[in-house]
């Protein structure tokens, strides 16, 4: 995520470092120790309005 402008380079920084603790956040409040260890994570998603919502902060700041 590299961008021109430090503005938006610091924006996008902050948006991936939100999906990322959001990531972890939501396995550990989703699925137990024993899920955990044998889940396939390529088959989880994050709830599809949470990325919609990064995506429209993303959108803005591009502006």
């Amino acid at each position: 995520m590299a961008f021109d402008d430090d503005v938006r380079d610091e924006f996008a920084f902050s948006v991936a470092r939100d999906f990322e603790c959001q990531w972890d956040l939501y396995l550990i409040h989703t699925y137990s120790d024993k899920e955990l260890r044998i889940l396939d994570l390529s088959q989880v998603s994050l709830p599809q309005e949470w990325l919609l919502k990064w995506l429209e902060e993303l959108n803005n700041v591009t502006k």
